[in-house]
C-alpha cells in the first residue's frame, strides 16, 4: 500500500512544469497572434493596384453584403443593360405594330424570344431577333445581333406612355430624316457607358465584334473597382475582424472615402461624355476596352467632351449653349466642372445624390429636392429665405434649383435640371440665347423685365445689363416660336411644368394656342412636348375648382403622319374655340394673343420664320 502511494506521488505532475507549460503555450499563442496582427496590419496597409485586380461580380457581392446588393438591385442602375428574357423586356411584343413614315414595324414573340420586324437600310423589310434591352426606367431600346455586330434598332418602348415610338420623335430630327438615322452599334458605343468594364474587342480583318463586359448593366464594380482580392483575402476572419475595429480595406474601393475630384470623375465616366486622351488612344478603347477602373484619374484616359472639341462628321456645337453649357444630358460632368468656384468645395455627385438609397428616379432622397440639398452648405441663405430669393420662402420663387440649376437640358423625351450651377443672369442668358431662370417660372415676362428685376435686387455688379430689344415679346413665348430645337423643347416645358408664377391652374391656360401652333412643329419630339404638355394643364385646370374645361381634350398622336396630324391638331383648334375663355386672363402685352386669346398671326408669323433658320438635328 505504501509503495503505491509512492508511485502515485512520483507519477504527479510538477505544479511548476504545469503552470510553466501553460505559460510558454500562452506566449506561444500570443506570438502566433501577434504575427498574424502583424500581417494583417501590413495586408490592410498595402496600397493595392486595382488595375491589375480581376473582377468578381455582384454574384459574389451579395454573400456578405446583401443589405447593399438589395439597394442597388432596385436601381436603374442594375437594369441599364440585360439580356432579352421575359423578365426584362417591357414592350409589347403581343404582334403590336408601329406605323411611322409609312412603315409599319411589328413586335412579335416566339415563348421567350422576342422579334423585331423593321426597315433595314437596303430598303427591304428584316425579322430581328431581340437579344439584349437597354434601360428600364422611361424608355426601353433593343438591340439585336446582326453579323459581327450588336446593332441598336430605331424603336424603342416609352415606358411611362405605354406605346411604342421610333427614336427619331425621342432624339431631336426633324420630320423627313432617314429612318434609320439611329440605328447604332452597339458595340462601340452603348457598352462603354452602360456596363462595367468594357472591351468591344474589335477584330480588323473580320470587321467584327466580340464585346465582352464584367457585368450587364452599373453593378457594384464601377463604383467600388474589381473585388476579386476583396473576397479572397477576407475569407481570413481574423483580417475582417481587423477592419471591423476600424481598418481601412486597400482592396476596395469606397466613393465617400475618395477625394472630391475622384468622386467626381467616377460619376463622370458615364454621366460625361468624353473622347480618348489623347485622341490616338481610340485604337486601345476599340481593340481592347476602356482602361478607366474606379478610383484612377480619369483624365490619364479621356477627355471630356466641350463646345469647341472636334469630331469629324458631328457638330458637337449644337450640344451646348453658346456660353459652352450642357444642353443634353449625359453631360453632367461637364457642367458641375463649369460650375463657379466648385473648385474649391467639397461638393460632388454624391453630395445630393444616393448609390443606395432614396427614389431611384433620379437617387435622391425627397428632402434633397428641397432647399436642404443647398442649405447643407449655404445654412445662412436658410435663417432668411425672402431676403435671398426675394419670393415667398417656401413658392417656386425660393427652389434654389429652379434658380441656380434650371431645366434647360433635353435628354430622351424630358427636360432636365442643368447640371452647371450658375446665378440667374437674364441678360446673359439673352446674350448667348439660352434660357433664363427668371423668365421659366415668369413664361408672360420679357428678358428685358426680368434683367431689370435681377440688377435691381442684386446689384449691376451681379447681373449684367439689359440687352437692346427683348422688351417687347415675353421670353418664353419668343424661344417657342423662333428659337432652334432644343430652345423650343424647354419653352414647352416651362409653359407646362408644374411650377409656375401663379398658382391658378385656369390662368395658366392662355398657353394653350401656343402649344396648338407647336403641334405643328416638324420636330416630332417638339409636337410631343406640346401634346403632353396641354394635357397635363388641362388635367390640372379640370381638377381645380371651377375650372372652365369641359369637353374632352381631343388625341393627338406626334408619330403619325402629316394629313393625320393636321385632322387632330384642327379637332384641337375647335376644342379651345368651344370653351368659354370667360375666366382666363390676357396674360399681357408681352404675349401676341388677341382679346379673344386667339393668336395674332402677323406677329406669330415673324417669329416662327426663324425656326427654318435654325434648323439642326442632335442626336446622342
Amino acid at each position: 500500500m505504501a509503495a503505491a502511494r509512492t508511485e502515485e506521488t512520483r507519477l504527479a505532475p510538477n505544479p511548476v512544469v504545469r503552470i510553466g507549460t501553460a505559460l510558454l503555450g500562452a506566449l506561444a499563442l500570443l506570438a502566433g497572434l501577434a504575427t498574424m496582427v502583424r500581417s494583417v496590419a501590413i495586408d490592410v496597409t498595402t496600397p493595392v493596384d486595382l488595375s491589375r485586380v480581376s473582377y468578381a461580380t455582384s454574384r459574389t457581392c451579395v454573400m456578405c453584403h446583401p443589405g447593399r446588393f438589395e439597394t442597388w438591385h432596385r436601381t436603374f442602375h442594375r437594369t441599364m443593360t440585360q439580356r432579352a428574357d421575359r423578365g426584362a423586356v417591357l414592350g409589347d411584343f403581343e404582334d403590336a405594330r408601329l406605323v411611322f413614315q409609312g412603315v409599319t414595324s411589328r413586335f412579335t414573340r416566339e415563348g421567350e424570344r422576342h422579334f423585331i420586324e423593321t426597315l433595314s437600310p437596303d430598303g427591304v423589310m428584316a425579322r430581328h431577333e431581340v437579344v439584349m434591352t437597354v434601360g428600364s426606367r422611361r424608355i426601353q431600346q433593343y438591340v439585336t445581333r446582326i453579323g459581327g455586330r450588336h446593332v441598336r434598332l430605331p424603336l424603342a418602348w416609352n415606358i411611362e406612355e405605354r406605346r411604342w415610338i421610333h427614336l427619331n420623335g425621342g432624339f431631336l430630327h426633324p420630320d423627313g430624316s432617314d429612318f434609320n438615322t439611329h440605328r447604332a452599334d452597339w458595340d462601340n458605343n452603348c457598352i462603354f457607358c452602360h456596363n462595367v468594364k468594357a472591351q468591344p474587342r474589335y477584330d480588323e480583318r473580320a470587321d467584327a465584334f466580340d464585346p465582352r463586359v464584367v457585368e450587364l448593366g452599373i453593378a457594384c464594380e464601377a463604383c467600388h473597382g474589381p473585388a476579386e482580392q476583396h473576397v479572397r483575402r477576407n475569407r481570413d476572419p481574423m483580417r475582417r475582424y481587423f477592419l471591423h475595429a476600424g481598418g481601412r480595406d486597400p482592396t476596395i474601393l469606397s466613393p465617400r472615402e475618395m477625394t472630391p475630384v475622384r468622386q467626381i470623375q467616377l460619376c463622370g465616366h458615364c454621366h460625361g461624355q468624353r473622347l480618348p486622351n489623347p485622341p490616338q488612344r481610340l485604337a486601345e478603347f476599340i481593340l481592347v476596352g476602356d482602361p478607366y477602373t474606379a478610383g484612377d484619374d480619369l483624365g490619364t484616359f479621356t477627355a471630356p467632351i466641350g463646345a469647341h472639341t472636334e469630331l469629324p462628321g458631328v457638330d458637337l456645337r449644337q450640344r451646348f449653349w453658346r456660353d459652352g453649357t450642357p444642353r443634353l444630358t449625359a453631360y453632367e460632368y461637364q457642367g458641375l466642372l463649369m460650375s463657379k468656384g466648385h473648385a474649391g468645395t467639397e461638393l460632388t455627385c454624391i453630395s445630393c445624390h444616393e448609390m443606395h438609397g432614396g427614389d431611384p428616379r433620379g437617387m435622391i432622397r425627397p428632402e434633397m429636392r428641397s432647399q436642404r440639398g443647398c442649405l447643407q452648405c449655404h445654412a445662412a441663405i436658410g435663417l432668411d429665405v425672402r431676403a435671398h430669393t426675394h419670393h415667398h420662402p417656401t413658392g417656386p420663387g425660393s427652389d434654389c434649383y429652379a434658380c441656380h440649376m434650371p431645366p434647360t437640358t433635353y435628354g430622351l423625351l424630358a427636360i432636365h435640371p442643368s447640371h452647371r450651377i450658375t446665378n440667374p443672369d437674364p441678360a446673359h442668358a439673352a446674350r448667348t440665347e439660352m434660357p433664363d431662370a427668371c423668365t421659366l417660372c415668369h413664361t408672360d415676362r420679357t428678358t428685358l423685365w426680368a434683367a431689370n428685376e435681377a440688377r435691381r435686387w442684386y446689384g449691376e455688379d451681379a447681373a449684367e445689363a439689359a440687352p437692346k430689344g427683348g422688351g417687347e415679346i415675353a421670353e418664353t413665348v419668343r424661344a417657342l416660336l423662333g428659337g432652334d430645337v432644343v430652345q423650343r423643347a424647354v419653352a414647352v416645358n416651362a409653359m407646362t411644368q408644374e411650377a409656375s408664377y401663379t398658382t391658378d391652374a385656369t390662368a395658366r391656360l392662355w398657353v394653350v394656342p401656343f402649344l396648338l401652333l407647336t403641334m405643328e412643329d416638324r420636330y416630332p419630339a417638339v409636337r410631343h412636348f406640346a401634346y403632353r404638355g396641354l394635357s397635363r394643364l388641362v388635367r390640372r385646370a379640370q381638377a381645380a375648382s371651377g375650372a372652365p374645361p369641359s369637353a374632352r381634350l381631343p388625341d393627338f398622336d406626334y408619330l403619325a403622319d402629316g394629313p393625320d396630324r393636321a385632322a387632330a391638331i384642327a379637332r384641337c383648334w375647335s376644342w379651345w374655340r368651344s370653351l368659354d375663355r370667360g375666366r382666363i386672363a390676357h396674360p399681357g402685352p408681352g404675349v401676341p394673343l388677341d382679346a379673344d386669346l386667339m393668336p395674332i398671326r402677323a406677329e406669330v408669323a415673324a417669329m416662327t420664320v426663324r425656326q427654318a433658320q435654325n434648323a439642326i438635328a442632335i442626336g446622342e
